[in-house]
């Protein structure tokens, strides 16, 4: 990575996708001694959009003390999941605003961006893409903009699920994101203890290398997945796919190891949301698809 991880921040809604990210979020904060950070967002009622700021008295707003004790009590509920032993405990912040938030995916992205080197960790829904069509997502349109590396974990992950890595999966293609995730990988798989499985997917049939004496394209990519990882006690194996779709060879990775409770790290080649649209997103996909955390490095 370009520079260390200092911060993690986990939204908190009150929710069980929300316990399950703040779990996982406090796992990450030990295992790299950041600090970690808890956040709300505090949207106005929709009825309050006919008041004037300006006539109203905040700290005599009752609708405001009823939005801050739900506030408070999303809060309680993430730090019951958290790891009781993190240290130090975790900071809290309110984003609230003189006016409707209808984008709470924007006031996210605004927060992150004003905390250098941070780590933002998001609970998630499986969404088809007809549900995120209809219904949107967050977690999509964060991932899409944000500056900094994104983990999400989805609703179906337990509290026990969240709490734990047991392996680093880590698909490499060569480029600067992909080495950029690597980093990352290898201080998350040193701390944690963990080995780590380097996964480089060619299509189908395509050939391995030209000559014997040059460096094939799949040597390369590993090697240099290797120096961006630095030194793994516990391990480092490399495993070639020949796939023609490469997200679905990831997430069948996952699921192979999923009895070890595997996180997947990987670089995002930063396209644009509307290219991606056109193009599709293999770290989109995957995060789609995956049945573990994801973090994608950008």
């Amino acid at each position: 990575m370009s520079e260390q991880v200092s911060r993690i921040i986990v939204p908190v809604d009150g929710s069980p996708t929300a316990a399950a990210a703040a779990r996982h979020a406090s796992l990450l904060a030990k295992l790299l001694d950041v600090p970690l950070q808890l956040l709300h967002v505090m949207p106005l009622n929709a009825a309050e959009l006919c008041d004037i700021p300006a006539n109203r008295q905040a700290e005599a707003d009752h609708d405001r003390a009823v939005r801050l004790e739900i506030a408070e009590a999303a809060f309680a509920k993430a730090r019951r999941a958290i790891d009781p032993e993190l240290t130090p405990a975790p900071s809290e912040v309110v984003l609230e605003d003189s006016t409707f938030i209808r984008h709470p995916e924007r006031a996210i992205i605004a927060h992150v961006r004003s905390q250098p080197a941070c780590l933002l960790v998001l609970g998630a829904r499986h969404l088809s893409e007809l549900g995120k069509f209809m219904q949107g997502s967050v977690s999509n349109e964060v991932v899409h903009r944000a500056r900094c590396p994104v983990t999400i974990v989805h609703d179906d992950a337990s509290l026990q699920e969240a709490s734990g890595i047991g392996q680093v999966l880590l698909p490499v293609d060569g480029s600067a994101h992909s080495n950029q995730a690597a980093g990352l990988a290898g201080e998350l798989a040193r701390s944690a203890g963990v080995p780590v499985e380097l996964v480089f997917c060619q299509p189908g049939g395509q050939a391995n290398g030209i000559d014997d004496d040059e460096e094939s394209q799949a040597e390369r990519v590993f090697r240099l997945g290797r120096e961006a990882l630095g030194e793994i006690p516990k391990g480092v194996e490399e495993v070639l796919l020949s796939e023609e779709r490469f997200a679905e060879a990831i997430v069948s990775r996952a699921r192979h190891h999923l009895a070890e409770r595997p996180m997947i790290v990987m670089g995002r080649r930063g396209l644009g949301k509307w290219r991606e649209s056109l193009l599709g997103s293999v770290s989109h996909r995957v995060i789609d698809l995956a049945p573990c955390p994801v973090t994608v490095v950008v």
